[in-house]
């Protein structure tokens, strides 16, 4: 399989070569990101005065979309228990939504959401919801199929913190915490929101958005006086729900929970998301998978070629289903290949440079003594009146007619 050419980078993943530091803490924290997908079945909507709203076979079934992130190389992972377990009233307002756009009546999220807040609309016959989880994934990594059923280890209404164990997993990338909440640092979050509420679920490219801001400060909201929440200025969307808030080196300052409506969103903190782990009896840490690809993305932004190449192979033979490995590795083979000034890779740039400001200077002084040098050879150029120039008449000779002589 060719391969791709070095700009071929997949929207939304970031470029390792990328001059924005927290841009690559986000690749090397994308791995680590789980798609969350949670399906849920029923029979129609209760209304709290008794009635029953039917609805038509279409919005019977709804599906939302959310994220998730490994903490653990063996498959513990952090989500909103809202993404996980979504509220029933969330449930009732996503299938009415579908219902008014099936029957052609004037829908948003927010009409259907006013709706089921008025009439108290609940599902009925709602059956167990089924949850899937999927991790992040470019290129190779897309032609494996990394979906399995997670189990719920530990919830925590009060925070609306969830954990979840994804069984069978080894050795698999996970993301270290940092508990630093300066205000002003900047951070992305990754995570597969939208929008669009009729958003097509990602069943296709698994690679989530990255958006970035700052963290803005750290309390407890006015509203929600129990919590303890950071805010952040990251353009916050529907789905974010769940994924990392990381650094510039990639490991999790938070947990995205909320958009807000003045623009941005909240975050649990790092400390929140400690609690909720000690509960269930967890430990975070980063294994080797993490540690070499880690290794491995330094090293192209050093443009190490050969040692991130080295790296990524390593890093596959620790865990074959890596989602970004094998992609990043296509783009190493691509470069090494190439053999060109990398965009923005200035010691390459100016060792060429260099190189060929020297050929042209020493060709420019050969050229001047060849041509010296054979002026002085009597015969080489023609006949002998083809004067070289220490040939020429000079003043001091006797036959020299010097104004100067007749004074």
């Amino acid at each position: 399989m060719a391969s791709p050419a070095v700009a071929d980078i997949p929207a939304g993943v970031p470029d390792a070569l990328s001059p924005d530091p927290v841009m690559r803490g986000a690749l090397i924290a994308m791995p680590a990101v789980w798609n969350v997908r949670v399906t849920a079945h029923m029979t129609g909507l209760r209304l709290k005065n008794g009635d029953v709203v039917a609805l038509p076979r279409e919005a019977r079934t709804v599906q939302k979309e959310g994220t998730a992130f490994a903490v653990t190389p063996d498959g513990f992972l952090l989500s909103a228990l809202h993404v996980a377990t979504p509220p029933p009233a969330e449930i009732a307002a996503t299938a009415y939504l579908e219902k008014m756009a099936i029957t052609g009546q004037p829908h948003s999220a927010k009409i259907a959401a006013d709706w089921v807040k008025r009439t108290g609309a609940r599902p009925v016959g709602l059956k167990p919801l089924e949850r899937v989880v999927r991790a992040s994934a470019a290129g190779p990594g897309l032609a494996r199929d990394t979906s399995a059923s997670p189990r719920v280890v530990t919830t925590d209404k009060l925070r609306d913190l969830v954990v979840l164990r994804v069984p069978g997993t080894t050795d698999a990338p996970s993301i270290a915490l940092d508990r630093g909440e300066d205000v002003g640092t900047p951070v992305a979050n990754l995570g597969f929101g939208s929008s669009d509420p009729f958003a097509a679920p990602q069943h296709g490219a698994l690679v989530p958005s990255v958006r970035t801001g700052t963290i803005a400060e750290t309390g407890h909201p006015e509203k929600q006086p129990t919590r303890y929440l950071t805010i952040i200025t990251n353009p916050i969307q529907l789905g974010d729900s769940g994924g990392p808030v990381v650094d510039e080196r990639g490991r999790a300052r938070g947990l995205v929970l909320i958009k807000r409506k003045v623009g941005g969103g909240a975050m649990a903190p790092t400390d929140e998301l400690l609690r909720v782990l000690d509960e269930a009896g967890v430990r975070p840490w980063e294994g080797r998978t993490q540690t070499l690809y880690r290794s491995a993305i330094s090293k192209l932004q050093r443009y190490d070629i050969a040692g991130a190449r080295a790296d990524l192979r390593r890093t596959l033979a620790s865990d074959p289903n890596h989602g970004l490995a094998g992609y990043e590795l296509q783009q190493a083979d691509a470069l090494a290949t190439a053999r060109v000034a990398l965009a923005g890779e200035p010691r390459y740039r100016s060792s060429l440079l260099v190189i060929g400001i020297t050929a042209l200077l020493v060709a420019g002084l050969l050229a001047v003594l060849l041509w010296k040098a054979v002026n002085r050879m009597p015969g080489v150029l023609g006949p002998r009146d083809r004067k070289a120039p220490f040939d020429q008449d000079h003043p001091d000779d006797p036959g020299h007619d010097d104004p100067y002589d007749r004074i």
